[in-house]
Formats: structure tokens, C-alpha cells, sequence
């Protein structure tokens, strides 16, 4: 009887244990919900990041008949030997070409930066494995968390400050009004509706411009705001239930929706003062 007992009380324990398990295991899998959108927001972050630093250097659309003429045109003013070195500018003169060491170099620096995020998203991988080493590995990622946030409220805060503009598209439309201001002289109605036309083209690249910094600091804003809420999560796990976790998710998709309702202006502001709080 006593032997039965005890298969009782082990049987009853046994239970208990595999029931504690399931709740960790379930509370487990709701907070990699939450570093999901993390990371989810980050890698969008560095897309956006990528094409803006790119988009740079990048000259104006063409058509392609608009490239085959001006082609066309180069080939039958050049009077020297095509070579590799001068092949591309005589396909696109207004192309500004990036040194190879440099893009190799800001290639490296974006691998790293995303290797990073996507590291601190492994460690989630399979944390819901057990309950001690799963709660163990949640307690140890605080810290990384804490160093990728300051990282990303930095690169957020000098983007709001200094954002990349269309240097190539700019230099262009300068080149050009500048031949508008020598030809024509004899003619100012002619001139002034070049002018006018000029106009125009600038105020649509200043619009997107505008749009390309919007969208890349709203990104990166995101990423920010829901490694914050990440951050709470794992700092308080042990006291949080599966009830909480659900709901911190769900605050993250409000999260993301309200910043981008955001106008310009408020993103930026959001933005510069991100340094001062990354921490806290």
C-alpha cells in the first residue's frame, strides 16, 4: 500500500511537472511572437536603409529608347578607344559611380549590422525546448537586447538628423539650370518658362526625397519602439503570464500602426530624442 502511495504521489508530481512544462513551453512561444515583430521590423529597417543609401547615387530613370539614343549621341561625339574603364560612362554619363571600396565597405557594415539582429533572433530559436534553460536564455539576452537598442536608437536619431538625399538627381538639375540660365538670353519669355519647368522638376525630387527619408525613419522607429517593448517583456518574464505576453504582442501591432500614421515632422521629432532614452 505504501509502495502504491508513493507511485501515486511520483505519478501526481510527474504531472505537475509536465504541466508546468506545457505552461513554459506556451509561454515560451509567445514571447518569440514578440521578438519575431522584432526582428521582422529590423530586417524592413535595413532594407529601407540599403535603398537610401544607394538611391544616393542613383541618376534619373531613363526609357530605354531614351538610353539607346543618348548612347547613340555619346559614341558619335567620342573619338578615343572604348575601354572598361569608360564603357559605363558613355552608356549613362550622368551615373555617379560609388568606388568599389566603398560600396564593398558599406555592403560589410550593413552584413554586419543585420548579422546581429538575426543572432539575437536565434537565440529564440528554440527556447521553448525547457522551462530552466529557456528562462535562462531569456534572462541572458537582456543585455544583447539593451546594446542592439542603444545601436538602432542611434542610427535612428543621425538619420533624422542628416538624411541621405538624391545627390546624383540634385547635381543634375543644377547642371541644368545652369544651361538654362546661358541659353535663350535673347528670349525671357522662353527662359522664364524653362524656369518654370525647372521649378517643377525640383519640388518633385525634394517630395521624393522626402518620401524615401519618411519611410526609412519610419522603419527604423518601429524597430526601435517594438525593441523597447521586447525589452520590458524580457526584463519582467518571470513575472509575466501567457495572458501579458499576448497582450504586449498585440500592443506591438497597435505599435507599428500608429507610427505609420505619423506625419513627417513627428517622426523626426520622435527620432532625435531617441538617444537620450534608448537606455532607460
Amino acid at each position: 500500500m505504501f509502495c502504491t502511495f508513493k507511485r501515486v504521489i511520483r505519478n501526481g508530481a510527474l504531472i505537475t511537472v509536465i504541466g508546468l512544462l506545457a505552461a513554459c513551453s506556451q509561454k515560451a512561444e509567445t514571447l518569440k511572437l514578440s521578438v519575431t515583430q522584432f526582428g521582422t521590423a529590423t530586417e524592413a529597417a535595413f532594407d529601407e536603409y540599403d535603398a537610401a543609401y544607394s538611391t544616393q547615387f542613383a541618376a534619373f530613370p531613363k526609357s530605354e529608347n531614351a538610353q539607346r539614343n543618348e548612347f547613340v549621341s555619346n559614341m558619335a561625339a567620342f573619338t578615343g578607344q572604348v575601354t572598361p574603364a569608360n564603357i559605363d560612362t558613355l552608356l549613362d554619363p550622368d551615373a555617379v559611380k560609388i568606388s568599389p571600396n566603398i560600396q564593398d565597405e558599406w555592403n560589410a557594415t550593413l552584413r554586419q549590422l543585420r548579422s546581429q539582429y538575426q543572432q539575437f533572433v536565434a537565440i529564440f530559436d528554440n527556447i521553448e525546448a525547457g522551462s530552466a534553460l529557456g528562462a535562462s536564455a531569456v534572462t541572458q539576452s537582456g543585455p544583447i537586447l539593451e546594446k542592439l537598442r542603444a545601436q538602432l536608437a542611434t542610427i535612428t536619431g543621425d538619420f533624422a538628423r542628416n538624411p541621405p538625399k538624391f545627390l546624383s538627381r540634385r547635381s543634375t538639375l543644377i547642371a541644368e539650370l545652369n544651361t538654362i540660365r546661358k541659353d535663350d538670353v535673347n528670349e525671357p519669355e522662353a527662359q522664364n518658362l524653362y524656369y518654370q519647368i525647372w521649378w517643377q522638376k525640383w519640388r518633385d525630387l525634394i517630395a521624393a526625397e522626402k518620401i524615401m527619408q519618411t519611410e526609412t525613419l519610419r522603419e527604423f522607429l518601429t524597430a526601435t519602439k517594438l525593441g523597447n517593448s521586447l525589452q520590458v517583456q524580457i526584463d519582467n518574464y518571470a513575472k509575466l503570464d501567457v495572458a501579458a505576453l499576448l497582450g504586449a504582442v498585440e500592443q506591438g501591432i497597435t505599435l507599428a500602426d500608429h507610427i505609420h500614421k505619423l506625419s513627417p515632422q513627428e517622426l523626426i521629432a520622435e527620432g532625435t530624442g531617441l538617444v537620450e532614452t534608448a537606455t532607460q
